[in-house]
């Protein structure tokens, strides 16, 4: 009863990859804006030494943007990020149980890494490195909920819904916040 107790209660780490689609948009930037699909992928490792409670991160490239219109004239920006969101994770459920639904809170960092800006006009389309109209950091929340459920000993199924609320203005000239919704699936083997 006591390694029992003992093993349940040791440091737990998993770690995994993750995929999913974003659905982008950029708050306040002038004009009529549209969203933009994108893709996400990276690795994600959580900690965990109580029941209920976690703390987690991740390093993914995540494209995003948004489309524009703005006195006649269209544009497209993507926005190629690497993203570190650290995260407070609350399970529910117990150990023992294969499925443990959880929200959870925390920080994101992005990093802006590439991408480019289209305008659309009459005469042609003019292209620009976005790395040129956008600044190199963004800071913001992130938040959301999901479940994991375990599929062998030691390996876990994730479903994340998750919402970034950027803080930091991104636009060099002008004023742009980046929004995103993102639905990402991944795989976690436990560690210890």
């Amino acid at each position: 009863m006591f390694c029992g107790t003992f093993i349940a209660n040791s440091q737990e780490f998993s770690l995994g990859p993750t995929i999913g689609l974003n659905n982008t948009w950029i708050q306040d930037a002038p004009g009529e804006t549209t969203g933009l699909l994108g893709l996400n992928a990276g690795l994600k490792l959580v900690y965990s030494t109580e029941e209920h409670w976690g703390i987690g991160m991740e390093v993914k490239y995540s494209g995003e943007g948004v489309k524009t219109k703005l006195r006649g004239e269209t544009a497209k920006t993507n926005l190629n990020y690497v993203r570190v969101p650290l995260k407070v994770i609350y399970f529910f459920n117990e150990f023992g149980n294969d499925f443990r639904p959880k929200i959870y809170l925390g920080p994101s960092v992005g990093i802006l890494v590439g991408g480019q800006t289209e305008t659309f006009l009459p005469v042609g389309t003019l292209k620009s490195d976005s790395k040129d109209l956008y600044e190199d950091v963004d800071l913001g929340l992130t938040f959301g909920s999901g479940f994991n459920y375990r599929i062998a000993a030691g390996t876990w199924l994730s479903l994340d819904l998750a919402y970034g609320h950027g803080f930091t203005n991104i636009a060099k000239n002008g004023e742009a916040y980046n929004r995103n919704l993102s639905l990402n699936v991944g795989l976690a083997w436990g560690l210890k």
